[in-house]
């Protein structure tokens, strides 16, 4: 069973994200605009909602799936109980989605949320997680280095 296809960081890039953000200068404001985007974040289909592909660390329950492209880019899903954290899932894959491992292993998937000023908004333990889940997308990108 494939994972299911979303639009993040495709049709809905880290920069659109950000443009999104920026406009709703309070916190409230940016925390209904990550609702929104939770809304259009893919399920993870049960099959793949297994202890190796879950997230340790989190606040709440999150799994982390990928496939490889013919191509070799990665295709993620994240998946979370939470629409909260589902949002901030969000803009995770929309700066993942389609990398190549090296890319991956190259980039700094928190900045965005430093730049934007929502990790100031979160609690110490949904930053610890975000580290967590960006953590795991890396380490999927350094085990596709080790099996090219």
């Amino acid at each position: 069973m494939p994972l299911p296809t979303h639009p993040f960081g495709t049709a809905i890039t880290a920069e659109d994200i950000a443009e999104r953000l920026q406009k709703s200068p309070h916190w409230e404001d940016r925390y209904r605009e990550l609702i929104r985007l939770s809304r259009q974040m893919p399920t993870l289909p049960q099959a793949y909602q297994t202890p190796e592909n879950e997230v340790f660390g989190c606040e709440n329950r999150v799994w982390v799936a990928y496939e490889l492209t013919a191509q070799g880019q990665f295709h993620f899903v994240l998946e979370s109980e939470s629409r909260i954290v589902k949002g901030l899932l969000s803009v995770l894959l929309s700066q993942c989605e389609g990398d190549l491992p090296q890319a991956l292993v190259d980039k700094d998937l928190l900045a965005l949320f430093n730049r934007l000023g929502l990790a100031h908004h979160l609690s110490a333990t949904r930053n610890s997680g975000l580290t967590a889940v960006a953590q795991a997308i890396k380490n999927a990108a350094h085990a596709a280095l080790d099996h090219s």
